[in-house]
């Protein structure tokens, strides 16, 4: 009966523990991204003077620059700009997350 007891109340207390709010990390970017009205430099190069304005005009608060084939983390971040770009590292498109 005790062997009971003791399962029971270690399953309750993780059930509860599973249910706490998750909290935030703690660098993440900030801000809301719009990748709205960056066409005009789809197709030039990804230079960093250019990912700075792509993300100012954005709205993000942070910028990565995507390749083809990189390895990318899947996680959505609304305060960040993503730029893909070709082999050529000329833009293709903008993506917030």
């Amino acid at each position: 009966m005790t062997k009971v007891l003791i399962v029971t109340l270690g399953l309750t207390m993780f059930s509860v523990a599973a249910c706490a709010p998750v909290a935030p990390l703690p660098d993440a970017p900030t801000g809301q991204c719009s990748a709205r009205g960056l066409d005009n430099m789809i197709g030039r190069i990804a230079t960093p003077s250019l990912i700075d304005r792509a993300k100012r005009q954005s709205g993000a608060s942070v910028a990565r620059v995507l390749r083809p084939g990189q390895i990318v983390t899947m996680e959505y971040l609304n305060g960040r700009i993503n730029v893909n770009v070709d082999e050529n590292n000329r833009v293709k498109r903008f993506t917030c997350g």
